[in-house]
């Protein structure tokens, strides 16, 4: 399992990220926020697995080099 916690790391990161443009929407149309918190939930949670599963964790200086590894398949 180890060798998809990049990929883990990274789609939990663009999830919390994309979770932002639904609260925004939500909020225009003064209906709950529900699938912005619900992306948010579970981007924080992929995050958190994939922190806990990495010895050492990750660092936020990684991050730019972790997107770059997992977009380009390196």
């Amino acid at each position: 399992m180890a060798e998809y916690t990049d990929l883990i790391m990274v789609v939990g990161c663009v999830l919390m990220f994309l979770s932002f443009p639904s609260f925004v929407g939500a909020y225009s149309r003064s209906d709950p926020p529900r699938m912005g918190i619900l992306a948010l939930f579970m981007g924080a949670a992929l995050v958190v697995y994939a922190n806990a599963q990495r010895p050492g964790g990750y660092s936020v200086a990684e991050m730019p080099d972790l997107f770059i590894k997992v977009l380009t398949g390196a």
